[in-house]
């Protein structure tokens, strides 16, 4: 009782010496589990503390060279209104991106140290243990409703704002899409393939946890959040979510099993045993609802959502290859007019790509598609350039990369920019890549044939780890 008393005295006063690192971390954390349309005024009121903190200590707020990039092709968003027969939607868009860098700016000024970047990558970790295990007990629920096994009044809502966003949305003066799942879990998101990407962000950070976890408290809770975090995944039933977890575990246990053989092994049944039962459900293989008639996810729909996605990539690359302007620079930012291509060229009803290079492109042309390139392979080359001989860093460099890579591969079936809380999982990473370059030692990248020297250097490393 006495060390708790002593304990709050001294955690006041490091607020008060460093509010803006609080606030980051409460961001971090709280930014997923709000509402989409509360979380960004969080991140706001944040950035506030953050600037007024470092203006009362005469330092200037660094956006690094790859957030100049990421500046550039922001502006090019903001510049592509006019042409954009969506004026609002393409300012509103961009908006949401200028907004959301902010917390890259603050991880970049503020994690610079590799005790602040383990708890920048703790408070990610903890909000996607929280999302996954409510994901989990919204999608049991589900069933044990369809089965007869507990009354609606026991099931939790998907999303699980789901009454206070159709009073908000349906307050707006402009019209909002409401449609929601009942079927697949979305978490604190408002769609399951929203959660399904912030599951795919955290799963490698947590392995990074876990693996470098001095007590056996800190131990447990991140393999309990790993836990959380696939039975997340399987909740939505999102297959290309669960083949891409699946991947990033194997890859994981490849590079690392050589040092943490039995608890890489140990994460096999809930990562890939949660993900394989959800495919079997999504693909018919397996019907968890026997006592239903009507079975409210079917292979037949499956297979159509496929078939779908295939239709929409080769409609709008056919647009894009017979309209040369909107080749090159698009047809302005924002997904409102893609689908509007989509319906009136097409006859699709779909309210994007579902792929974020194909959107892009359509949003923004070649040039988009340059400058986003530019800025995925500058982040990659960052970590590349870190020095990985000791286990820890490797194993930050390694999950940090797969975190990134599968959100893009992901990515290729769905757009990952539709929302503030999946446009934050981009930048948050790239910040985190920032901070990481920052704080560990580098063999900065030169001349084009050093990336292979580096590429040689990480294998000898993951071998001889």
């Amino acid at each position: 009782m006495e060390s708790s008393v002593k304990n709050q005295p001294d955690l006041k006063a490091r607020f008060k010496k460093n509010p803006a690192w609080f606030c980051l971390l409460f961001t971090l954390f709280g930014f997923f589990l709000l509402p989409e349309y509360i979380s960004p005024f969080i991140l706001f009121a944040s950035y506030i503390v953050f600037k007024r903190q470092w203006t009362r200590e005469g330092r200037l707020a660094k956006v690094g060279r790859i957030g100049k990039i990421e500046m550039a092709f922001m502006c090019l968003m903001l510049i592509s209104a006019l042409w954009s027969p969506t004026k609002l939607d393409t300012l509103g868009s961009a908006g949401l991106w200028w907004a959301v860098i902010l917390i890259q700016v603050m991880i970049y000024n503020l994690a610079r140290t590799k005790e602040r970047i383990n708890k920048v990558l703790t408070a990610i970790v903890a909000s996607a243990a929280i999302n996954g295990i409510v994901g989990a007990i919204q999608f049991a629920t589900y069933v044990l409703n369809c089965n007869g096994y507990i009354p609606s009044w026991l099931v939790v809502p998907t999303p699980f704002y789901r009454n206070l966003d159709v009073a908000v949305y349906g307050a707006m003066p402009f019209k909002i899409s409401t449609y929601m799942w009942s079927t697949r879990a979305s978490g604190f998101f408002s769609n399951p393939n929203l959660l399904a990407s912030f599951m795919l962000v955290a799963f490698p950070l947590a392995v990074y946890l876990l693996l470098n976890a001095q007590t056996k408290k800190r131990k447990r809770l991140s393999a309990l959040s790993i836990v959380f975090i696939s039975f997340g995944m399987a909740s939505t039933q999102t297959r290309a979510g669960c083949y891409v977890l699946i991947a990033a575990w194997v890859i994981l246990f490849l590079v690392f099993m050589k040092k943490h053989l039995l608890k890489l092994l140990a994460l096999f049944v809930p990562v890939c045993g949660s993900s394989v039962f959800a495919l079997l459900v999504r693909y018919g293989q397996i019907n968890i609802y026997p006592n239903v008639q009507y079975i409210p996810v079917s292979p037949e729909e499956a297979i159509i959502s496929t078939a779908k996605h295939f239709e929409i990539w080769g409609s709008l690359v056919d647009y894009l290859t017979h309209h040369v302007t909107a080749f090159i620079f698009g047809t302005g930012f924002g997904c409102e007019q893609t689908g509007n291509i989509l319906f009136n060229e097409y006859a699709l009803k779909k309210p994007h790509a579902h792929n974020f290079v194909i959107e892009i492109w359509t949003e923004l042309g070649i040039i988009g598609i340059i400058f986003l390139a530019v800025i995925i392979i500058y982040a990659i080359g960052k970590l590349l350039e870190i020095n990985s001989s000791e286990f820890r860093a490797l194993s930050l460099e390694i999950s940090v990369l797969v975190s990134f890579g599968s959100l893009l591969i992901f990515g290729l079936s769905d757009y990952i920019f539709n929302s503030p809380k999946q446009i934050i999982l981009f930048i948050m990473l790239i910040g985190i890549i920032q901070a990481v370059s920052y704080t560990y030692d580098k063999r900065e990248i030169q001349r084009t044939s050093d990336i292979s020297r580096l590429a040689k250097d990480e294998i000898h490393n993951i071998i001889n780890q």
